[in-house]
């Protein structure tokens, strides 16, 4: 993870530089809703009071002393080892109809045909329509998050607080019933935990979910091109083929890239090339932070990123020692990068720059420029000249590579 995220850093930095943001967080559930969101809250919650601490060294970074890759002799740094035609194992990508089968199914299951249904009363296990609002039950004043009209919800999903959803069977389209509840003494907003409230919920529909795969389904379900079962098949296995591609390809920039690492022998890097990479990791943990903060609307920072990423790793290393690791992992990295294109003569021009910049520009969804010109007074071109660089080498590095089936 931390080598393909060093890779990855001039990219990450491309997007924090071009990209405004105006998105606005969006809330999982209503406050209406419980179950694994009641659980969720009360996790982030529990998540949200762990996060106290921050990294040491991500403090006062405008402090510190920083060199460009192109001011040192890479050579002095790093004894390469065998790095032209490596061998690594990677199976070639391959995707099977019966996987194409298990995909269709699988969205079949979770977007399956629905027919209304006008001649009963709801039952469990049914998809209804409804409209409702919620108040307290001692004051009747109504409380946030609990009014929602053209809500669907499938009785039985345990996706609301306990007795809404029960409290609709029986009930008929056009009904409206009051349903005396009480929230979660756990509940995640302080507010409503424990509290008695009084739902006011009106049935607009009833739906049932049909088991038969149809053209009309699959054109309903508004996939490019798609009018029919068979045209959903091609569709969703060209989908398949080129992820399965994507993941050949990223897995094997890895093996590669570890393989020739790991062949190496490294000096100790220089600290002013290794403060301008902590100041670049810490740029892109914060992006990373604030991407989070957006779809997820928990607030985070780069400090959090780092934690998390422990986490999900299950490295036993302290944050502060997990971070000083990745960026060393990423100053060697550029390090050997510098010294290959040396051997190799691999050159990054300032038309390459140029062209990158300007692509970036032009095909940005938002930025707070009004003209490339602006834009790229603004950057560090060093920093992409070494993101090109460390493409180019690994472009060289992969095509060099001998790729070798995994023995069975």
């Amino acid at each position: 993870m931390r080598n393909k995220i060093a890779f990855l850093m001039a990219g990450v930095l491309m997007a924090t530089a071009l990209t405004a943001c105006n998105g606005q967080s969006t809330e999982a559930t209503t406050d209406a809703s419980t179950g694994s969101s009641a659980d969720d809250a009360a996790a982030t919650s529990s998540s949200d009071g762990a996060q106290t601490q921050t990294i040491s060294a991500l403090q006062n970074l405008e402090n510190l002393e920083t060199m460009a890759l192109a001011e040192i002799n890479p050579e002095e740094f790093v004894t390469l080892g065998e790095y032209k035609g490596v061998t690594v194992e990677i199976a070639a990508p391959n995707v099977t109809d019966e996987q194409v089968d298990e995909q269709i199914k699988s969205i079949f299951t979770n977007n399956p045909p629905m027919t209304e249904v006008t001649d009963r009363a709801v039952q469990d296990g049914d998809t209804v329509n409804i409209d409702y609002v919620g108040k307290f039950a001692d004051s009747g004043e109504a409380f946030d998050g609990g009014t929602a009209e053209g809500a669907d919800l499938v009785i039985g999903s345990n996706s609301y607080i306990e007795g809404f959803e029960s409290g609709l069977i029986g009930t008929n389209v056009g009904d409206t019933v009051d349903l005396n509840l009480t929230f979660p003494e756990n509940y995640g907003a302080t507010d409503l935990a424990g509290k008695n409230v009084v739902f006011t919920v009106t049935v607009n529909s009833i739906k049932v979910a049909s088991d038969e795969m149809t053209d009309e389904w699959a054109a309903g379900l508004g996939a490019e091109g798609v009018t029919t079962l068979e045209e959903l098949k091609a569709y969703v296995k060209n989908g398949m083929v080129t992820d399965a591609q994507n993941k050949y390809d990223s897995d094997l920039e890895e093996a590669v890239l570890a393989k020739v690492t790991e062949a190496c022998e490294f000096k100790e890097v220089p600290q002013n090339l290794y403060n301008r990479y902590l100041i670049q990791q810490n740029e892109s943990l914060e992006y990373y932070a604030s991407m989070y903060s957006m779809y997820m609307g928990q607030q985070l920072t780069a400090s959090d990123i780092v934690t998390m990423m422990i986490q999900q790793e299950g490295s036993t290393d302290t944050p502060d020692d997990y971070l000083k690791a990745m960026v060393t992992e990423a100053t060697q990295q550029f390090i050997m990068f510098a010294a290959i294109a040396k051997n190799e003569g691999i050159e990054v021009t300032e038309e390459d720059i140029d062209a990158y910049l300007k692509d970036a520009y032009d095909n940005a969804s938002t930025t707070a420029y009004s003209t490339y010109e602006e834009f790229k007074a603004t950057v560090d071109p060093e920093v992409y000249r070494e993101g090109l660089l460390a493409e180019k080498v690994m472009a060289y590095l992969v095509e060099n590579a001998n790729v070798v089936e995994p023995a069975e």
